[in-house]
């Protein structure tokens, strides 16, 4: 008689998949507002919130600033963080009690307006 082991993973702790890229909902001057797809796997947790790295176009993502979004929400605004008739492109990760999951694609390239 052979003995056949089945291996199950029994790790704790998985963080969320990757969510969808950010989609353009409005620009209204220099605030953005932004929509995206929450992950098809969100670990080993609920999701607890989001990250939103964000950037000009053509500039290293080691300069890019990080916004965070400190609710399970899969939109945001940014308003007052933003310069005028500038191009930026954005990505979003979710987060839960384990860690932080893969960055989304990135967005399109979104421009700016002049003013507030």
């Amino acid at each position: 008689m052979s003995v056949r082991l089945l291996c199950i993973r029994s790790d704790s702790s998985i963080p969320p998949g990757k969510p969808g890229a950010p989609v353009l909902v409005s620009v209204k001057g220099t605030s953005v507002s932004l929509e995206w797809t929450s992950p098809d796997a969100t670990g080993s947790h609920k999701i607890l919130g989001y990250c939103i790295m964000y950037g000009t176009e053509g500039s290293s993502t080691e300069n890019y600033d990080r916004q965070p979004v400190d609710q399970p929400t899969t939109s945001h605004t940014f308003a007052g963080k933003l310069k005028p008739k500038t191009a930026y492109r954005f990505a979003v990760a979710a987060h839960n009690k384990t860690g932080q999951g893969e960055w989304s694609k990135w967005s399109e390239s979104i421009r700016t307006h002049a003013g507030n």
